[in-house]
């Protein structure tokens, strides 16, 4: 799967940066020793800026006026209204040593349970989340826990940041946990609508025509994987065709089945099951590897695909065949 880099070329940031050291919305923040000397900069977390990116040496803050367009789209890939104060969020861009980007800061507020919770979040050069952190708030103490908060990390814009999917909830406060899924959600979300690009993927060079081509092209990332759990080689390998195969599964509702293509509501509900399934297995098999985690993981999906292929296709499968 072939994937374009998700951010702004490394240049294209600098000049940017460029820019707005002279622009009067944009000022200079040194992290690690700021004085605040002006009356504007009282307000700059320096302190919070340098625990997300401890290395930084400078921070580049550049405040935004959002347009209705910008907050419609935000609106729709969050799922959720913006807060009058997300209207003009105020960015924050790492520089190290050498001045060069290391990702974005942004501290946002959202609505749980109880009232307002605080949180900033740090996006490295990848478009990936480096650090949550949440501030104030009125929950139980565990949702501003590091066991919580780091199941963000490496998560993007692609992820979907739902409680019980693809992230694990404080017990008894599946509503609060929700809430604080919002805070990445709203940075990616923003940041993406403003200065970045999503990735783009492709399937393959000639998409399939029906749905017995597209399992045939499954089957070989399928083959990827069980050779990667038999012979512990080529993780990375194993990883993509992961991720590769829950492209595919997008693909399976274009087609309609051979069998039983009257239940289309069932048809449904395997490829979203499926499709959930494997975008969890790859997160954790990057970062386990294998484990009896990722091994439960991948036995799950093959025999929700064995039955979702028996209930509508007419041809035999048999994904553990060498």
């Amino acid at each position: 799967m072939r994937q374009t880099h998700p951010l702004l070329s490394l240049i294209s940031l600098c000049i940017l940066i460029t820019i707005w050291q002279v622009d009067t919305a944009g000022s200079m923040v040194g992290a690690p020793q700021w004085s605040g000397r002006r009356k504007n900069e009282k307000t700059i977390p320096a302190k919070k800026l340098a625990t997300i990116f401890p290395k930084a040496k400078k921070f580049v803050t550049k405040n935004v006026a959002l347009t209705p367009e910008k907050v419609a789209s935000i609106e729709k890939e969050i799922g959720a209204k913006l807060g009058s104060k997300d209207l003009k969020p105020t960015f924050y861009i790492a520089l190290n040593e050498d001045k060069k980007p290391m990702g974005l800061v942004l501290f946002v507020t959202v609505k749980g349970p109880n009232g307002a919770i605080d949180g900033g979040v740090g996006l490295d050069m990848n478009g990936k989340i480096i650090k949550v952190e949440v501030y104030k708030h009125k929950e139980a103490s565990g949702i501003a826990g590091e066991k919580f908060l780091k199941q963000f990390i490496g998560k993007g814009i692609e992820d979907k940041f739902l409680v019980g999917e693809d992230v694990k909830s404080i017990a008894g406060q599946q509503k609060a946990s929700q809430a604080v899924t919002l805070i990445p959600k709203k940075m990616l979300a923003m940041s993406y609508a403003l200065f970045l690009k999503k990735p783009e993927t492709t399937v393959a060079e000639d998409e399939p025509y029906d749905l017995t081509e597209l399992m045939q092209l499954m089957q070989g990332d399928y083959d990827i994987i069980r050779d990667y759990f038999q012979t512990e080689e080529n993780k990375e390998p194993a990883v993509e065709a992961a991720k590769q195969l829950g492209e595919y599964v997008k693909l399976i509702g274009d087609f309609e089945p051979s069998k039983n293509a009257e239940q289309r509501d069932e048809y449904t509900y395997f490829q979203q099951k499926v499709h959930s399934a494997l975008q969890q297995f790859a997160v954790a098999l990057e970062k386990e590897g294998i484990s009896d985690h990722t091994k439960e993981q991948w036995q799950d999906i093959l025999d929700l695909v064995n039955k979702a292929h028996l209930r509508f296709s007419d041809r035999s499968i048999d994904l553990d065949e060498d």
